[in-house]
């Protein structure tokens, strides 16, 4: 489980890393300014629709155990489904507290504005990442 997080963290921010390389060598702070104003209203919408379609996902499952196919399958994709909740929780307060730094006015630290922007921007592909994963997920039990 760390080991994934940990892979799509590293995947996420270097995604990251090359899309802020990429908008600062044509000196564009669009992103950057539009997940400022919008990245936690962003998160909540994918977590809502992370959730609604574990709901469909976790409907197609009891439709297999009720056919047959036994529980103990599925505890691996209940744990999966368990941890991009929480991942997506994480994400959002990580944001949160990315902004909030980013805005405060009197830290005991110096952050260049550049690496808050990488982290948020991470935060954002990370999100991105959970919903893809989710909706491979629909298309893998529809194919069962």
């Amino acid at each position: 489980m760390i080991a994934s997080i940990a892979k799509s963290f590293f995947m996420s921010f270097g995604i990251a890393c090359l899309a802020q390389l990429a908008l600062a060598s044509i000196q564009s702070t669009y992103v950057s300014d539009f997940l400022k104003s919008n990245i936690v209203n962003i998160q909540i919408g994918l977590l809502a629709i992370n959730v609604a379609t574990l709901g469909i996902v976790l409907t197609k499952i009891r439709d297999l155990v009720d056919k047959g196919v036994s529980a103990d399958e599925f505890s691996r994709t209940r744990e999966q489904m368990l941890l991009s909740i929480k991942e997506q929780v994480g994400l959002i307060a990580a944001a949160l507290i990315i902004l909030s730094l980013a805005d405060a006015k009197a830290l005991p630290f110096v952050v260049a504005p550049v690496v808050l922007q990488t982290m948020l921007l991470t935060c954002f592909v990370y999100s991105l990442m959970i919903l893809y994963d989710t909706a491979k997920s629909v298309f893998v039990l529809l194919d069962a």
